[in-house]
């Protein structure tokens, strides 16, 4: 990837890492934890779903991915379930990508010397030059601090690791079975991996590959999730989420979390994506978070710049 593509790609990649809080707060389980009902562990997430309508955000990061790394801040605008808007700009100061994003559509405007332009587009486009699927709904989440990828209808089991809680997405015997835990106990810390070589194996990822391509749900069942909670307070602290069929495994990590007008928020958070491709590592620190104020979202498009219709 040219260096001018990686440095916004880069910067727009950042944004999807964000978080919010101020100060931290430490809690430390010190006795075993009583065990817990998948239902009551998401149920204590869902009581502390932030309660907004419109939030403003001043975000630093830093990021680094390809043998590349770049810091930059980002000031991020949004209207709860319709807007997200974003500034990003490097060191300097100066706005080198604007966004605009709504439940439908993609805008990105890059300023960047030597690469000047305006994307107008879709998910499909943004979650491919990510290489991972992206959504309105699932940036609203991370920038609130949310669990991520959580969804209504799927199935859990809880487990207890240390001090902390874990949800497990329930997951099928042919997954078992690709990762080699079929007929033994699941350590929630372990890594997970296709490792069986059979033919049942690969019609099941040639299946799995097919209805990828078709975009059928039920290409879903070869994602595996794992969520852990904080013992004491239930914060959602850490994420990881494995995409069997892409080899691609996202991990998100937070800390330092206080109450806020919001309910419970982080302070840091870390993501990091693995993949054949490449890995992505990216850090996070919320400087101003301001909830309730009436905003505007500017997205004009200067005579002379590019339209693409990819990134």
């Amino acid at each position: 990837m040219a260096p001018l593509r990686f440095a916004w790609l880069g910067m727009l990649g950042a944004l999807l890492l964000g978080s919010t809080g101020c100060r931290n707060v430490r809690h430390t389980a010190t006795a075993a934890l009583p065990e817990r009902t998948a239902s009551e562990l998401l149920d204590s997430l869902n009581v502390r779903e932030p309660c907004w309508q419109t939030l403003g955000l001043r975000m630093e990061s830093s990021a680094r991915a390809m043998e590349k790394e770049g810091s930059f801040t980002m000031n991020v605008r949004m209207a709860k379930d319709s807007v997200i808007w974003m500034s990003i700009s490097p060191a300097l100061g100066v706005e080198a990508a604007r966004v605009l994003l709504t439940p439908d559509s993609v805008q990105v405007l890059s300023k960047l010397p030597g690469s000047r332009f305006v994307f107008l587009g879709d998910y499909g486009v943004l979650s491919e030059a990510m290489d991972a699927p992206v959504s309105f709904n699932l940036l609203q989440d991370l920038l609130l601090g949310q669990p991520l990828n959580l969804e209504d209808d799927e199935v859990f089991v809880s487990k207890v690791d240390g001090d902390r809680y874990v949800l497990l997405s329930k997951y099928d015997r042919n997954v078992r079975r690709l990762v080699g835990t079929d007929g033994k106990g699941f350590v929630p810390g372990d890594s997970l991996a296709i490792v069986a070589k059979d033919k049942k194996a690969e019609r099941l990822l040639e299946k799995a590959e097919r209805k990828a391509e078709k975009k059928e749900v039920a290409a879903d069942k070869l994602v595996v999730k794992r969520y852990w909670l904080d013992g004491v307070t239930f914060d959602p602290v850490k994420d990881v989420i494995d995409d069997l069929l892409q080899f691609r495994t996202v991990t998100v990590e937070r800390t330092q979390f206080e109450d806020t007008e919001l309910g419970r928020l982080p302070n840091t958070v870390r993501m990091t994506v693995t993949s054949p491709d490449g890995n992505f590592d990216s850090l996070f620190e919320t400087k101003r978070r301001r909830a309730g104020r009436a905003y505007d979202f500017p997205f004009s498009i200067p005579e002379g710049f590019e339209r693409r219709t990819t990134l």
